[in-house]
């Protein structure tokens, strides 16, 4: 598959048995109120996949437009109305689980996340979209897998085939941009748009939530430990392209 991989092999996922932490189901009545009140900060107000904000509509709707109005072919339409409807199935996920800790998924305001709302006027910028910021949801993904809160750790291997499948395809789209001369300068001035924008996605190295999520089990890595395997598996991929790595602290808002 062209070098691509589902990255984060080597992240050690979050063990329930055996330790002091334990697995919450849904309705659970001995979850603490701290543990329910950051699976909901986390969920409805630091994430942009919800179909209960109706900014995401906007997120979902400019990710479709770019994507149907610069795809190349027919074939790579199809990928992306794959992609657009996965991507609207991650976000009623998320609004379920919301829904199941006992609170209105609803949320009209914007939560940050500013990668999705960069402009999305080409091709190369679609598929770098997909190939970086995409391949972010990877790794939440793996966080997810071993989440003690049941219903997210059920549907998160699910979520992270899919983003898998759109990281996948946005890198092959690049191997072939990048393949003529103008592709490849397009390519490499796009690159430090998005390259920052997806290391930023991590949120700040020392954030104080970041260490309440590992505390309560919820995710089992801090931003900084999260972006750097990351850079890590992503670096080769731009290299293979034939790209320069812009410096990893450029243009960078959340260092």
């Amino acid at each position: 598959m062209e070098n691509q991989k589902i990255p984060g092999h080597d992240l050690k996922p979050i063990k329930v048995a055996g330790s002091q932490l334990r697995m919450y189901k849904r309705n659970d009545p001995d979850m603490p109120e701290d543990y329910r009140r950051f699976m909901v900060k986390l969920l409805k107000h630091a994430h942009v996949e919800n179909c209960g904000n109706p900014n995401y509509r906007t997120v979902i709707a400019n990710i479709a437009d770019a994507g149907l109005r610069y795809a190349p072919d027919g074939r790579a339409m199809m990928i992306e109305a794959e992609i657009v409807k996965q991507e609207v199935g991650h976000g009623q996920f998320v609004a379920d689980i919301i829904a199941s800790l006992g609170e209105d998924p609803h949320n009209p305001d914007w939560v940050g996340q500013y990668a999705f709302e960069l402009p999305l006027k080409s091709w190369c910028d679609i598929s770098l979209f997909h190939m970086l910021i995409d391949r972010v949801g990877l790794y939440v993904g793996i966080e997810w897998m071993g989440s003690t809160y049941e219903p997210l750790a059920r549907i998160s291997e699910q979520l992270e085939k899919e983003e898998y499948f759109h990281a996948t395809a946005g890198f092959r789209h690049m191997k072939r941009f990048v393949k003529t001369p103008d592709g490849k300068r397009e390519a490499q001035d796009l690159l430090h748009k998005w390259w920052p924008a997806a290391l930023d996605m991590f949120g700040k190295s020392d954030s104080k939530n970041s260490s309440q999520y590992v505390k309560w089990g919820i995710k089992a890595h801090t931003n900084a430990e999260l972006r750097d395997k990351y850079i890590e598996d992503t670096v080769p991929l731009i290299v293979e392209l034939g790209l320069d790595v812009p410096d990893n602290s450029a243009n960078r808002r959340f260092l």
